[in-house]
């Protein structure tokens, strides 16, 4: 076949930024609604929620800043090796780009309609809409590039389960001693928490950086190995670091900053395993279970001691 006659890579989110302009308005549309009910006075934003998105603005530049170092450090290796050159900007601007709107996004005061749940799933669906509407643009990027596809690679179904079983199982026994211990007497367990392990806020989470963010680096940085069976590539490194620091360097809901080695540590490890399995099977449905399978499996390790 004639190399012209090959069909054409579709346009990605670093092709075009179509995508943007609609992907702001949830975003836009609630921080509108702050405005509106807010108690006496319907002309501006209330200052909470200004002084609220500043502080997501802060923390969505110091992963930013983590992007921009881990993209340099990619960069001079390549250099140092005699790689092929290659020239990231246009995806590091856009990853840049979606790491802020989820920064923001999922740390915006909840509106009064949520103030009798535990959880941030004002964040967790504005996030899912704007990464919705993303991939509703850019259909054939999304199926194509970015996993959102039902069918996986042939032969990689068996790896996959055991792999999430294996995932359950150790945390289903974690969960179980840390009750048995009286480690965990504090935590709870109900509906609403086994929903939010099981339902948006990983799935959101799985769209945005092995969908959205992995996708646009694999494609501007095609070096990559075979490692079990799965291609990885720097795309891998790049997003699985940033994936640690965004649950290291932790912003609360009251504004207040922590640091959570722990938890960054254990994010590092799973964002290069969820990148695996994304390649392993080239969709984004098993990476998905595999994000909830710590979760659940502490859920279900400790209900029936309780």
């Amino acid at each position: 076949m004639h190399p012209s006659s090959e069909p054409a890579r579709p346009l990605s989110p670093a092709d075009t930024l179509r995508w943007l302009p609609p992907a702001l308005l949830p975003l836009g549309a609630a921080i509108a609604a702050h405005a509106v009910l807010a108690p006496g006075s319907r002309a501006a934003v209330p200052s909470g929620v200004l002084s609220g998105l500043g502080a997501a603005a802060l923390w969505g530049l110091v992963l930013v800043g983590s992007l921009v170092v881990v993209t340099g450090a990619v960069l001079l290796v390549h250099r140092l090796r005699g790689l092929p050159r290659v020239r990231p900007t246009a995806a590091t601007a856009v990853v840049a780009l979606f790491l802020l709107l989820t920064s923001l996004s999922t740390r915006l005061p909840p509106l009064p309609f949520w103030d009798g749940l535990e959880r941030n799933w004002q964040g967790k669906l504005l996030d899912l809409l704007w990464v919705g509407i993303l991939v509703l643009v850019l259909r054939r990027w999304a199926r194509e590039e970015a996993g959102l596809r039902w069918r996986i690679v042939p032969g990689s179904a068996r790896p996959a389960l055991l792999v999430v079983l294996g995932v359950l199982t150790v945390f289903v026994a974690l969960g179980a001693v840390a009750v048995l211990s009286g480690e965990s007497a504090a935590r709870p367990v109900d509906l609403e928490q086994v929903l939010w392990d099981a339902t948006v806020p990983n799935l959101t989470e799985e769209l945005i950086w092995r969908g959205a963010m992995l996708a646009v680096l694999d494609r501007a940085l095609p070096a990559r190995r075979r490692v079990l069976g799965a291609g990885l590539g720097w795309g891998t490194v790049i997003t699985a670091v940033l994936f640690g620091v965004g649950h290291m360097v932790l912003l609360g809901a009251d504004g207040a900053w922590s640091l959570s080695i722990g938890g960054g540590v254990f994010a590092l490890v799973m964002g290069l395993a969820l990148a695996w399995i994304r390649a392993r099977t080239g969709s984004i449905w098993p990476a998905f279970a595999l994000h909830c399978a710590p979760e659940l499996g502490a859920d279900i390790g400790v209900l029936p001691l309780r």
